[in-house]
Order: C-alpha cells, then structure tokens, then sequence
C-alpha cells in the first residue's frame, strides 16, 4: 500500500501483515528503529481515536464537517484520518519541520472539498478568530512551554456544537508510574519528558476541561498495563485486545497511559 493511499483500520498485531502497520512502520521509520514500545502505543491511540470518531458521527454528536484543526500533525496520519472521515478542510500544524514535511509530501491535498494542508505554527499563538468544526491535540499540551494558552486557544477556536478530541498522558498510569519509581530507586534524576508525561494525572486534565465554555462528553483511554511487557506478550492478539478494552472503559479509563477527553462548546 502506498503511504497516500492509507485507509485507516482498526488492528491489533503489530507485525508486517497488516498493510496498515507497513504504513506506519515506514512513514514513522519502526522498522529501523525496532522501538515496539513506541509502535505499539501509537497504534492503540489510532485505534481509540478513530473509534472515537466513529462514534461521535454515529451518535450525532458529530455533524459539521467543514473545518477541522490538527495541533501537533506531526508526519500527518491524524489529519488523513480526519479527512478520510469526510471533512471539507484539514489543517495541520507542528513545529518540527522534519515530520512536517513527511506530512506535506503524503498527505497534502488540493482536491476540491477534501484540501489538506500543513504549516510549522505554534499552538500557543495561533489567531482565534479562525473556527473550526473538529480539533485534535493529541500529546501535544504538556509539551508546551503556555499549556495554559493551548488550552484556552482550543476552546476559542472551537466552533458551536464542534467537538475537539484532547489526549494527554496520564501521570497516575501504572506505566508512568513504574518508570518513576524506577529512577526514584535508582537515585537517577527524572528525564524531562517522563516529568512533563507526570504533569497530567486523569483528573487534573478533566478539570482543565470542565469550564470555560465548553463541556466534556466522553472520557477514555489506552494502555493500562506497563509497555514492557509488550514484546514479549502482544503476538498475543487476545491480551492486546483486553489491554485495549479495559483501557478505555470505566474505572480502568483513569489510569491509562494516555487518556482522551472529548468536548464540545
């Protein structure tokens, strides 16, 4: 399959079979690299996301579909998604121009009623008078150096009745967990990106969510138990599968690796 003709679907085996997984191997280099923790927790959150979609157009809580805003588009594979679900107008964002360009020679599209298009732009000082029907920041905030100002940005930006899809990781999950006593016994400092991954436990992320004109509908997440144990387990394709499902499901939800929120306004 080439990388623009992706059709996202739904799968659990992490190995060369699934044309998809090809996909992804190639367009995020998982095969010269070999980091499965990374491609293993990256297909469960496309996974969940497109299942998020999915369900928020069956339900109708989905039903504009003239612009949506990728924040954090990286090499692309979200805002593909969102078009493939029948946008008019996709607009991706990041600010490493290394992934960005991946994303502008796949995924750039000119085509009537289905444009894609990608810029290097900083979540934190994008303009709020532009709306948008649909947005995604998925592990993008606690990257931020004003996780404040995104915040606030998303909810400006969003369109009445437009949802946005927020994940986070989730800094009372058993993986981030783990990893942090692990460096505490080790007396090791804890490395910048596990201590921004820390900064948002579940709960705090549903109350930066739960005001300032917006509402939260739905809450969910992926990975409960701890991504090591991954490549010696996930040929198994019945433990990824009850990995996912009670991941995403209440109470396992809260302590997922990454937890998703989704608002509207």
């Amino acid at each position: 399959m080439e990388i623009s003709e992706l059709e996202y679907r739904v799968a659990f085996n992490m190995d060369d079979s699934d044309p998809i997984q090809k996909v992804l191997n190639e367009l995020y280099e998982y095969s010269t690299t070999r980091d499965f923790d990374s491609m293993y927790c990256h297909r469960m959150r496309l996974n969940l996301f497109h299942g998020i979609m999915s369900e928020a157009i069956e339900k109708k809580q989905l039903t504009k579909f003239d612009t949506a805003l990728d924040i954090g588009a990286n090499a692309g594979i979200y805002s593909k998604m969102i078009s493939d679900f029948g946008f008019k107008s996709v607009y991706g964002i990041d600010i490493d121009d290394h992934q960005l360009d991946k994303a502008k020679k796949y995924f750039t599209s000119d085509k009537p009623d289905k444009l894609v298009w990608f810029e290097n732009a900083n979540a934190e000082t994008l303009p709020t008078d532009k709306k948008y029907d649909f947005i995604v920041c998925s592990e993008v905030i606690e990257h931020t150096t004003n996780p404040a100002k995104v915040i606030s940005n998303i909810k400006a930006m969003l369109t009445e009745g437009g949802i946005a899809v927020i994940s986070l990781p989730n800094g009372m999950s058993l993986p981030f967990a783990l990893s942090w006593v692990g460096y505490k016994v080790k007396g090791r400092p804890i490395p910048g990106e596990l201590a921004d991954h820390m900064k948002y436990p579940s709960y705090r992320t549903l109350s930066l969510f739960s005001n300032g004109g917006v509402k939260i509908i739905k809450s969910t997440g992926t990975n409960l138990v701890y991504w090591h144990l991954y490549k010696f387990v996930t040929k198994s394709s019945l433990f990824t599968k009850v990995n996912y499902w009670l991941a995403k499901n209440w109470p396992f939800k809260y302590f997922s690796q990454f937890f998703f929120i989704v608002i509207t306004k």
